[in-house]
């Protein structure tokens, strides 16, 4: 189901467009709201005509019925306040869980800081637009209906009282949206790149301090803030002036309604509906202003959010997932490597590898960024006929439970997530034996009986309390545990200590598996090499 709501995010994102509000989870709250505007709107025009009714005769039983509408008005808003944030939560959800997992998948990911702003001030203005844009409009236009109905019927001159003021008041916001756009997108991008150099100078911090470097960072932050905060003046003229339009523009239709009302001579009744349904329908007025400011703060968030949501796709379970019937490779212990070329042009081989094959991988940089590619999304970017297959099935479109199963990685600069060692230990296959994982981590320096709470040690902020050694052995028994046919190291050796390093060595030498590495270890002797071919 997962992969179905993903697919179609992707799809719907390559248009430019965020997924539909219209979906399942989200019908009936949209159902709620529509039928609760309705409502109101038929409710405004009854409480109107009551209200007329009590100045033309005035009892107490009407007055109490007047006033239990009056309850019941509240009672829809309160009701519609809170299915709004009911539907606006359910869909950010969606959308962040996209936007995190293409963080999480993409080849190139984008920095931790404008991640985080993705995910709270773009979100947020997607949730304010669901919330105080769309839900608003479902409920407004229905009730401005009624109320232009209710004053066409109680005298049809009145009706113009509410028909000038809406249509200069939706002239005057169609004039302004634009800016009001363009400010926010000036915003969003001032924001991001703050956001950005505060994550990046944090991660930098111990260099900063050593070189004397605090005050100058700060400063350069301070430029950073301060031209942000520039765009946000310039967007809150906008802002401004849409919604000080929404207000003053309404306060005609009060001064239209005595006027009118005064030269057809109509009667104190009429003009005491005509002006509650003029107040109430003032109300909704007054936020077009403030749908308007968030319908461009949407605009702009979306165009930020689109082109990565497009990047989702579905992996595949069917026969697009493995090679063509005898091709090579297309065999249960055969791994077969075709990436395309790199940044620098260079290509690789086909590699074609068996049971027990270890492969000793050149190229600098190209080896490094093609093992990374290949540990993180089986190649999955690297354009047709290129890819990489285990067992004929290709790595980049079989689903993540399959792929943890075929191919272990450890690669030097992983970060550990947060969770306890047991966790982090049989992460890659959570149905593995605790047993055998922290025996492979004590051989590989990481003795769990050391630490204060054993396995169900917490780890945080990327692996503390292990020291780099026991962040290294506690990857490659990750990497290890139940012996995957495709075994990915780059740059591990080095960090695990002497003795971890030479049990690595005699234990790889005699891998079951395809093993794919950079760096040496004592005893591991490479079956052959592997390297790009030089440009042409």
């Amino acid at each position: 189901m997962q992969e179905k709501t993903d697919t179609g995010m992707g799809e719907r994102a390559r248009c430019g467009k965020l997924p539909a509000l219209w979906a399942p989870g989200r019908r009936a709250a949209l159902s709620w709201l529509l039928g609760l505007g309705l409502g109101m709107g038929a409710l405004t025009v009854l409480l109107a005509w009551l209200t007329g009714q009590l100045t033309r005769a005035f009892t107490v039983s009407g007055l109490w019925l007047v006033l239990g509408l009056v309850l019941a008005f509240g009672l829809g808003k309160f009701a519609e306040r809170v299915l709004a944030e009911k539907l606006g939560q359910h869909y950010v959800a969606q959308l962040r869980g996209g936007l995190l997992k293409q963080s999480l998948t993409a080849d190139r990911a984008p920095g931790l800081g404008i991640t985080v702003a993705r995910s709270t001030n773009d979100l947020s203005s997607v949730r304010n637009w669901v919330i105080q844009g769309i839900v608003p409009l479902m409920a407004g236009i229905p009730l401005l209906l009624f109320a232009l109905a209710g004053l066409y019927l109680s005298a049809p001159p009145l009706a113009l009282a509410l028909l000038i003021p809406l249509g200069l008041e939706l002239l005057l916001l169609g004039v302004l949206a634009p800016g009001a756009y363009g400010a926010a997108r000036v915003l969003r991008r001032r924001r991001g790149a703050l956001a950005s150099r505060i994550a990046e100078t944090l991660g930098a911090a111990t260099s900063v301090r050593a070189a004397g470097g605090v005050g100058r960072e700060v400063g350069r932050l301070q430029d950073a803030a301060a031209r942000m905060a520039a765009a946000a003046v310039h967007r809150a003229r906008f802002a401004g002036a849409l919604r000080a339009s929404a207000l003053a523009v309404p306060l005609m239709g009060s001064v239209l309604l005595v006027g009118l009302a005064s030269s057809a001579g109509l009667p104190a009744s009429a003009i005491t509906s005509g002006l509650l349904l003029l107040g109430i329908s003032s109300a909704v007025l007054g936020e077009f202003g403030r749908m308007v400011e968030y319908r461009q703060n949407y605009k702009a968030a979306r165009r930020i959010l689109a082109p990565l949501l497009a990047q989702l796709s579905a992996r595949g379970t069917g026969a697009g997932t493995r090679l063509p019937v005898g091709a090579p490779g297309n065999t249960p212990v055969v791994v077969r490597l075709q990436p395309a070329a790199g940044p620098d042009g260079r290509a690789w081989p086909t590699l074609l590898a068996g049971p027990g094959e270890r492969i000793e991988v050149g190229g600098g940089r190209a080896a490094q960024q093609l093992l990374h590619r290949l540990a993180t999304t089986g190649l999955a970017s690297d354009p047709q006929p290129h890819g990489a297959w285990v067992g004929g099935r290709n790595l980049g479109l079989v689903p993540e439970r399959s792929r943890r199963r075929l191919l272990g990685a450890a690669l030097s600069g992983m970060v550990l997530e947060r969770g306890s060692i047991a966790r982090a230990l049989r992460y890659r296959r959570p149905q593995g034996s605790l047993e055998k994982a922290l025996r492979l981590a004590q051989l590989f320096g990481l003795d769990v009986d050391e630490l204060p709470d054993a396995e169900a040690t917490m780890l945080r902020r990327g692996g503390e309390p292990l020291d780099d050694a026991q962040r290294a052995g506690l990857l490659l028994a990750r990497a290890l545990l139940e012996k995957p046919a495709l075994l990915v190291l780059d740059g591990l050796p080095g960090a695990l200590s002497p003795g971890a390093a030479r049990e690595a060595g005699r234990l790889l030498q005699d891998y079951p598996g395809v093993l794919l590495y950079r760096g040496t270890l004592p005893g591991l002797q490479p079956t052959r090499g592997w390297e790009p071919q030089a440009r042409t």
